[in-house]
Order: structure tokens, then sequence, then C-alpha cells
């Protein structure tokens, strides 16, 4: 007695095992999503109304960090904050005072991403104030230096000034650089 199947039969038995394989698969097996690096790894220490001032070298006040909430992370030595907001100081002229949502400090703070809104605010000494806001901003304290490759938009008394993309120094005096698409209204007086 011989028996023949059909090669038919065999490709429509496989794509049928495969159809019921894949069903299977996607109702009884989870999709693990991967943590976000700014809140990943083993929690060393957390503190709650973090308030940290750094000093230059006269013991004169540079900058200050406040944070409603910080929690340090061991394995590669990173600190996520929540609702920081960091006050830039140079003697003689107001500060810049900086809000974002988010943040994380990396390599002990020598760089600061900062997620989410961004906001930074500077009284003027003629009245009036100095507003840039923007998203998702890498920081570099020892340079007063930030980036982002976002919108950005700067509203100063008399100007605002938009762009994608913006490189911006903080001292000695604000640098502001829009990488591109950028408008520019001025109002005369």
């Amino acid at each position: 007695m011989k028996i023949s199947i059909s090669t038919n039969v065999l490709g429509h038995t496989f794509w049928l095992l495969l159809v019921a394989g894949t069903w299977w698969l996607a109702n009884y097996i989870k999709i693990i999503e991967p943590t976000s690096k700014r809140e990943s790894g083993q929690v060393d220490y957390y503190t709650t109304n973090l308030i940290r001032t750094v000093m230059n070298a006269e013991g004169i006040p540079k900058e200050t960090l406040i944070a409603e909430r910080m929690t340090h992370y061991k394995n590669d030595d990173h600190s996520f904050l929540v609702k920081p907001v960091m006050t830039l100081f140079k003697e003689g002229k107001k500060p810049w005072i900086i809000h974002s949502d988010t943040a994380t400090l990396l390599e002990g703070g020598k760089t600061i991403l900062m997620h989410d809104d961004v906001l930074a605010t500077k009284e003027l000494d003629e009245g009036g104030q100095t507003e840039i806001t923007t998203r998702n901003v890498t920081y570099i304290p020892d340079k007063n230096y930030a980036e982002t490759a976002e919108d950005a938009q700067m509203i100063a008394p008399h100007d605002k000034v938009t762009g994608h993309g913006a490189q911006i120094y903080f001292e000695p005096d604000l640098l502001i650089t829009l990488l591109s698409q950028v408008r520019r209204r001025h109002e005369v007086q």
C-alpha cells in the first residue's frame, strides 16, 4: 500500500500552523517594553527637596539646583531629577533661571539632560525679561553652554526670534545661535 501526500496539502498545513502559532504568541506572550535610561538601574539613594549650590573659586555662588526629588542610580552614576530649577549666577548681573519637567545628571553633574519642556528666564536691568523656551536640552555647566535639536523661541522686550535647533552660551553675555528655520520679529519704537 502506497500513501501519497500532495505538496499542496503540505504547503497549506505549514501556513496553517504558522498562522496558529503566531496567533498563540500574540495572545499569550507579553512584549516587554524597554525602560527609559533616565530612570533605569539600581537605586543607590534618593532625596526630596534637594538644594545644591556650587561655588566659584572665591566662594561666591555660581549655580544653584533645586529639585522636588533626586534619585541616584549607582550602576552608571547618574541621577534623575523631578521638577528641577537651576539658577545661574553672574556677579553684578541678574541670574538666569532654568526650569524643566525632569532632568538627568550625568558624570556627577558635568552634563545635565533637561527633558521635555524647558524654560530659561532672566530679568533685565532696564525692566522686562528675556525668555527662552524649547524642549530636551543638554546643558554643560562648566562651559555655561546649552544645546537642543528641537524648536526654540527667544522673547525679549521688542524682539521675538524662533528657529529649529539652538546653541546657547549664557556667559559672559547671552549668545544664542538658532540653526535653521530662523524667523525674527523686531518692534521698533
